[in-house]
């Protein structure tokens, strides 16, 4: 059995980070709403041009708005990236540590340099086999994955994710998928219907119980 996590609102919890973040935009001068403006600038970016988010891009964007202090805007930031293992859930080690190594697979969205950075920064690198960074279906790469470590072909293949157009691209591509719909009360999108998934949780407690009952069934 391999595990593939997404990191952000299943690992890591991307809202909270978000606040935190904004906290240091409002103390450097930006509003609200500036850096909310910027930030969605990235978002639209991302689905016409493939440029994703990334802070320092951010910054460079407002500076030739706003007569901002550009050096301490992105040092504050960098202070910040340095350590981020507060924003990781308290259910996840528990359930790393559960598993081997070679079986667990992190995968994420967005910018290389700014997703590894958040991953360095929440320092739980260390318990998965692979970490990759997304730019699209993050299905297509995990299927690359497959076929790179050669997995056997009755490996269960497990993929914990909390974007329902994810899972839903997952389920069409491969039947070897068991998707699991992650739906933290924490998450950014817990609201959103999944009509795809083979299981719903709310925490990776609640993921250990599936895995393990499938686990079971397989043995």
């Amino acid at each position: 059995m391999k595990i593939f996590l997404d990191f952000d609102d299943v690992v890591f919890n991307a809202k909270k980070f978000k606040e935190d973040l904004i906290k240091i935009f409002l103390k450097n001068g930006i509003s609200r709403s500036e850096f909310e403006n910027s930030y969605y600038t990235f978002a639209k970016r991302a689905q016409e041009w493939g440029q994703y988010y990334d802070p320092k891009d951010q910054v460079k964007v407002l500076k030739r708005r706003d007569s901002i202090n550009n050096k301490k805007l992105q040092k504050d930031i960098k202070r910040m990236m340095q350590d981020l293992s507060g924003y990781v859930f308290k259910d996840c080690h528990a359930f790393l540590k559960l598993f081997r190594k070679e079986d667990l697979y992190l995968i994420t969205y967005g910018h290389i340099k700014f997703q590894k950075k958040k991953i360095k920064g929440s320092k739980i690198g260390r318990f998965f086999n692979g970490i990759i960074v997304s730019k699209g279906n993050k299905i297509d790469d995990i299927m690359r994955v497959i076929k790179k470590d050669e997995f056997p072909r009755d490996e269960e293949i497990i993929y914990i994710e909390d974007r329902p157009e994810q899972v839903e691209q997952a389920k069409k591509k491969t039947k070897r998928v068991i998707a699991l719909h992650m739906c933290r009360p924490e998450g950014r999108y817990s609201n959103l219907a999944c009509e795809y998934k083979d299981f719903e949780v709310k925490s990776l407690r609640e993921t250990v119980k599936i895995v393990k009952k499938l686990d079971a069934k397989r043995n």
